[in-house]
């Protein structure tokens, strides 16, 4: 029975992705391992294409262990470039926020998620070592070559007039990714993937095994074992021709793979199909059965990384006959195993000798088993897992995620992003209910996914001296906005390519209470954007604004579901209405750790504006929430729009007056004598309400001269 390391270790939430986890190769052993020594430790998910389960269940693997399934192999034409360059970046798409991502195999490094540590286990073969070891076809009067990048069960046929082409651009994309931290099962794969890879890999972890788990029989000492994938440059057809050299020997060739075919033809025309038998699928008990009858252990890849294998049979007290080339020499020595040239005479003196000397082969076993204790998995699992929590904890050191806390008086804006480009598109006079606009930006009727629009945009928050956006996404029964979730995506990229300051907050306007909906917007916002360096954060929380139309009020369980989605959060609501005071909490159930108007002008006509603008300002702390927030608006016109549902509302019409209405705003906020946490401009570009402050045929610089001097005074009196 497995024993599990006791020892008090920091606690992570961990991602691991492997490309494949049905079959129970090397790398597939490595991980299975390592999991089941971390699984109550750490919350641990895993990405893979596929899952065996079966596999997971006979090694342990607790369902606490999340398994999420990830997109698939392409297949057909140009799939090898499609899978190493496309397919890590879907992955990358589909994986979750986690403290840590710990990646196995090629190329799975080309996720690019951090911190990461990458155990690739060997580099992409195919570009160095193997370049010209794969099989060459003829299909019709050209050559193709069967390519094998492991750990998938099929070859991806490559012409040869692509094939340097092909190997060319999958090495561009391979040295361009940069793990934050690599760890290699050898020696000698170390020193490779420094070459590959021109960075330093200094921490070695090798594979292990589990000694109690193999058994003593009597010995057959014209059996040999060996346990290979059935690969070409597994050399397996070396052993063939190794035991056609032999009187007697018989081989027990374990594994699959797609030269299995063409090794029992060779063995048919050695004339030894009667001495050669191939076994797949095998339990562990089953292959340590096969292990204890076997005089010796053969093994013959071209500079294999490693080779748990080896040790396996160490562990079931096996003598080694193998290639002098690759990792597992590093644990061999000339008292448990004969490293020899890749020679089937080489072998086939080896194997005749152990026959005539079982002694030997006992004692070369025994040497074997005295070895395997200094290499176990949960050694193996400790070393790497002290890895990373080293990694994670210098990430932790090392980020400097921007947080502002309430001694700061923060002014952010309402930005929109739905409209399309050009007159007539989205937003822009498309229909008369809710696109009438009647001005027109300096920029024309642009499209905000663009980016020459975003980065004007972005001067002008700049020059205001903003510190923070407030984005809309809209959300109805269909799901989010498409054009407005672009266009954030837009935003943040060209905001960490010019390493702006400015912050970003996504403001959710639901207009469907279709939860499952809202629980995808909120789980999307979390994972993609709310660790990004730019995502405002205040008191180490990021900031989740809800464009909150009192529809919802009362809904306490649409409410409740939406407070444990945004448990990460702080949500503050931009309503309609004022915040209630005492009886707030019967409405929103306290979900909200702030409360501001959305528009001011609308709530009431310009004689009480200062008595109601305080009411609205004092109303959150009375409600008992944590911020205090202050919205300024230039004016309102929403006249033009043909909605029955605006015609109730007494206040479409608000005069700018040439910028006074927006400076008596102003006044308001500089004349509080308790400042606020936030101050919040509606809006940016809200063209259907007329209440932007972007340039304008109307209104040219004005709104926006005006807002930087308002910003420099504010700040001046902090």
């Amino acid at each position: 029975m497995k024993k599990i390391n006791k020892l008090k270790k920091a606690k992570m939430n961990m991602g691991i992705v492997i490309p494949l986890l049905e079959k129970y190769g090397g790398a597939e052993r490595y991980l299975i391992e390592c999991v089941f020594r971390w699984q109550h430790r750490h919350d641990i998910t895993i990405y893979s294409t596929s899952f065996n389960q079966k596999l997971l269940d006979e090694h342990g693997i607790s369902k606490d262990v999340s398994l999420v399934e990830i997109s698939p192999y392409f297949e057909g034409e140009n799939s090898m470039v499609l899978n190493a360059l496309l397919l890590p970046k879907i992955w990358k798409e589909e994986i979750g926020n986690h403290d840590i991502y710990h990646t196995h195999l090629w190329p799975t490094h080309i996720i690019d998620l951090h911190p990461m540590v990458w155990y690739p286990h060997e580099p992409l073969r195919v570009l160095y070592d193997l370049r010209y070891e794969q099989n060459v076809e003829a299909v019709g009067k050209n050559a193709s070559r069967n390519i094998h990048i492991y750990p998938k069960y099929n070859y991806d046929r490559i012409g040869d007039s692509i094939y340097n082409a092909t190997l060319s651009t999958i090495d561009v994309m391979d040295k361009a990714s940069r793990p934050d931290h690599i760890v290699a099962n050898s020696k000698y794969t170390a020193r490779y993937l420094e070459d590959v890879y021109n960075c330093p890999v200094k921490d070695i972890v090798y594979p292990g095994v589990e000694p109690e788990s193999f058994i003593e029989l009597p010995v057959d000492r014209n059996l040999f074992v060996t346990i290979s994938q059935l690969w070409p440059h597994k050399r397996v057809n070396l052993l063939l021709e190794s035991i056609a050299l032999t009187d007697e020997a018989q081989l027990m060739v374990i594994g699959n793979g797609p030269e299995k075919e063409r090794l029992i033809e060779i063995a048919e025309k050695l004339g030894i199909e009667d001495r050669v038998f191939f076994l797949s699928g095998l339990s562990n008990k089953e292959l340590s059965l096969v292990l204890a009858r076997a005089c010796a252990f053969l093994f013959s890849p071209i500079k294999e990384p490693f080779g748990i294998v080896v040790l396996e049979a160490m562990a079931a007290g096996k003598p080694i006959i193998a290639v002098n080339e690759g990792g597992y020499t590093e644990v061999c020595n000339e008292n448990n195993a004969f490293l020899v040239p890749a020679y089937p005479s080489a072998f086939a003196e080896k194997i005749s000798f152990l026959q005539e000397n079982p002694d030997i082969a006992r004692q070369m076993g025994e040497h074997g088993r005295k070895t395997v204790p200094y290499y176990t998995w949960s050694k193996a699992a400790d070393e790497l897992e002290d890895i990373l929590i080293k990694v994670w904890e210098e990430d932790k050191a090392n980020q400097q995620v921007d947080t502002f806390t309430i001694e700061d008086t923060l002014v952010g804006i309402q930005y929109y992003m739905w409209f399309g480009e050009g007159f007539g598109a989205a937003h822009w006079n498309d229909n008369l209910k809710s696109g009438h606009v009647s001005d027109k930006p300096y920029l024309g009727y642009y499209s905000s996914t663009k980016g020459q629009i975003i980065e004007k945009h972005l001067d002008l928050f700049e020059y205001m001296g903003l510190d923070y956006i407030t984005v809309n996404l809209h959300i109805d029964e269909q799901g989010v906005n498409s054009i407005e979730l672009m266009g954030i995506q837009h935003l943040f990229d060209i905001i960490k390519i010019q390493n702006k300051n400015i912050k970003i907050a996504i403001q959710i306007a639901p207009y469907s209470s279709n939860m499952d909906e809202l629980s995808k917007t909120i789980k999307m916002i979390s994972k993609l954007y709310s660790d990004h360096p730019n995502y405002l954060r205040i008191d180490d929380k990021p900031i989740l604004f809800w464009f909150w139309t009192s529809v919802y009020d009362g809904e306490k369980n649409l409410i409740g579901d939406i407070k444990i989605e945004t448990e990460k959060f702080s949500n503050i609501a931009v309503s309609l209405r004022l915040p209630d005071g005492d009886k707030e909490k019967n409405s929103t159930f306290g979900l909200f750790d702030g409360f501001t108007p959305f528009s001011p002008l609308e709530l009431c006509g310009e004689a009480k504006w200062n008595e109601v603008w305080t009411e609205a300002y004092h109303g959150s702390q009375k409600s008992k929430m944590k911020y205090k927030i202050v919205t300024v608006s230039p004016g309102y016109d929403d006249s033009g729009m043909d909605d029955d549902i605006r015609n109730n509302n007494p206040y479409r019409v608000i005069n700018r007056k040439d910028g006074d209405t927006y400076q008596k705003g102003f006044d308001f906020i500089l004349g509080l004598e308790d400042k606020p946490d936030m101050v919040m401009i509606s809006t940016f570009n809200e063209f259907h309400e007329n209440s932007h402050i972007e340039p304008s045929l109307k209104n040219g610089n004005l709104y926006i001269d005006m807002t930087k001097d308002f910003v420099s005074e504010l700040k001046k009196g902090i």
